[in-house]
């Protein structure tokens, strides 16, 4: 069953049959991380032929009120508004929020992107959350290649309205070095850490001439801030900064190319601790292809996608927010492997402890008999069978 938040903003714009075909497709997308029309129509639990299951779940796909403005927006409105009011949330809320995966240096972090799946061209605006990201909105582009500006900035004060009285910083790679989007960023009140290409033309102190990032000679191991440069020859926008990095080679392995970075942050540390946050975004766009939910084997028209896209999205939160509250609860061991090692950081993100605790389930449920057979014919390991039993309940709470 979806959490009562999920079910309040479903119910009230989807009827009673296709807030069910919605339930049902959502866990299927859990179970089975696919999203392929003809997998789907397969595993649907309803007592018609296959071609029929499969024409359901056409028509559904292209019901006009299964949108993002509709589905999504109020869901991520009330995650804010529960964040930002934290001291009044109730312990089992808590849960979702105590960590701020959110945030770092008080900023909410947003980062932009755009991928391909499939010939299909979509930006993507996102909250990054942890080593994740939520995705706050996007859109499918009717051209191939990177986006104008004129596109970003639109997408981007779309997202915005989502935010309302946070702090945000703005996040994104090459394809949106424009100092232009700087200066509207900056003028919106926006922070920003946009990486940059190396032929940016830069002016470090006025009256000197313009400079070229790549021309600085800059080694491995080398950093720098520039504070107070204006961009852009022709255009002479600023003041920014631009953060320099580029990191030190270890064993003969290391970047090719350093960070250029264009920010209106203050500091060197928090721009490249900020920046770093935006891989986010990659995670995000690996969980819906092959590292999860499998997107690019789908073959459906415009609408269809867009809506598959929609459920990815809604699935795709609701495994992040579970997988957050079983490390809460100290139960994630029961889902995966934590650390291999000496690793330093988790071996699963709460992405995918939520879909291996949510097999683990299915399996303790379909196959009960087995297991308490085979639980029953090792009596010493009685207290660790109770232990895994306790968890078992607990993660089931946390679904």
């Amino acid at each position: 069953m979806l959490p009562q938040s999920y079910q309040t903003i479903f119910r009230k714009h989807l009827s009673e049959q296709q807030y069910l075909t919605l339930e049902l497709l959502l866990l299927l997308i859990q179970a089975h991380r696919q999203v392929k029309l003809s997998t789907l129509a397969s595993l649907f639990p309803q007592a018609i032929t296959y071609e029929s299951r499969k024409r359901n779940l056409q028509r559904f796909l292209v019901v006009g009120n299964l949108c993002v403005k509709l589905l999504w927006f109020p869901l991520i409105k009330y995650w804010i508004r529960q964040q930002r009011t934290g001291h009044k949330l109730n312990r089992e809320q808590r849960r979702y929020f105590d960590k701020k995966k959110h945030q770092k240096y008080g900023y909410w972090m947003v980062a932009l992107d755009r991928t391909q799946w499939k010939g299909r061209n979509v930006f993507m605006v996102t909250l990054v959350w942890g080593t994740h990201a939520l995705p706050l909105y996007w859109e499918t582009l009717n051209h191939v290649g990177n986006s104008n500006l004129q596109t970003q900035k639109r997408l981007i004060n779309t997202a915005m309205k989502l935010l309302k009285k946070c702090r945000v910083v703005v996040l994104a790679d090459r394809e949106f070095h424009s100092p232009k989007l700087a200066k509207w960023l900056d003028d919106q009140g926006i922070y920003f850490a946009l990486r940059q290409k190396k032929d940016l033309h830069f002016q470090s102190q006025p009256g000197l001439e313009y400079q070229v990032l790549k021309d600085q000679g800059f080694q491995p191991g080398m950093s720098k801030f520039y504070v107070g440069v204006k961009c852009g020859k022709a255009d002479e926008l600023g003041l920014f900064n631009i953060a320099v990095y580029w990191k030190r080679k270890y064993r003969n392995n290391g970047s090719k190319q350093p960070w250029y970075i264009l920010t209106n942050l203050p500091t060197l540390q928090q721009t490249l601790c900020l920046y770093r946050c935006r891989w986010g975004i990659e995670q995000f766009f690996k969980d819906c292809k092959t590292g999860g939910y499998n997107l690019e084997d789908t073959k459906v028209n415009e609408t269809r996608f867009l809506a598959l896209v929609l459920l990815i999205v809604i699935a795709y939160s609701l495994a992040t927010m579970h997988g957050q509250q079983m490390q809460n609860l100290g139960i994630e061991t029961y889902a995966g492997r934590i650390k291999e090692h000496n690793d330093q950081t988790s071996r699963h993100s709460d992405f995918s402890f939520a879909l291996y605790g949510q097999l683990w389930i299915y399996g303790m449920e379909l196959w009960a008999d087995l297991a308490l057979l085979l639980m029953a014919l090792k009596p010493h390991k009685r207290l660790f069978f109770q232990r895994g039993f306790q968890a078992l309940s607990l993660m089931k709470q946390a679904v």
